[in-house]
């Protein structure tokens, strides 16, 4: 295959799923804003093998104004518990520049954790391995409770793993496509 085609089913692909991702987008949007009990009323009058019964929450009045989105935010919001209450009020009284600093020392023994893997159960080289378990100690520290309420620090250290990682396969595959002097 050619490097044009290559490029031209590359731009395809994506603005596939651009378009994809824009229609899902704006019907989420108009579904989610369209008056709950009106909408779930006009359901059953037309008797619709399916309706919005499911999202009413047990015990809760739903009024006129109430949107779909709002039903739904009731229905599968979760509560906060006693436990993320008082981790919410201890994050709150420690210092932002000591939450940064022990959630990255926790990102950083996730990482180590895997370079030793890496290292003492595979073949692999130093940099293989530290740009694989920097990625996966991203991915741990993503799915594992950290000092730091919220997913914007999770995805920082995700977001640098996944650059990382793609520089390295970039200056590995440039690496591998020069020729040598031997070769020439």
């Amino acid at each position: 295959m050619e490097l044009k085609s290559k490029i031209v089913w590359a731009t395809v692909a994506v603005l596939t799923i651009a378009a994809i991702s824009g229609v899902i987008g704006v019907t989420y949007r108009k579904v989610g804003s369209l008056p709950f009990r009106v909408t779930n009323d006009t359901l059953h009058r037309e008797q619709s093998p399916v309706t919005l019964d499911f999202l009413i929450p047990g015990g809760t009045y739903i009024d006129e104004k109430m949107t779909i989105r709002e039903v739904v935010h009731l229905r599968f919001g979760k509560p906060k518990d006693r436990l993320s209450r008082f981790a919410q009020k201890v994050s709150d009284i420690i210092p932002a520049k000591y939450l940064l600093f022990s959630s990255t020392i926790l990102y950083l023994f996730w990482s180590f954790l895997f370079l030793i893997f890496f290292r003492i159960f595979t073949w692999m080289r130093y940099s293989t391995a530290l740009c694989i378990s920097s990625l996966l100690g991203a991915l741990v520290y993503l799915f594992m409770p950290d000092m730091i309420l919220g997913r914007k620090d999770d995805l920082v250290f995700l977001f640098s793993s996944i650059v990382i990682v793609g520089l390295y396969s970039w200056r590995f595959r440039r690496k591998r496509l020069q020729p040598t002097e031997e070769t020439e």
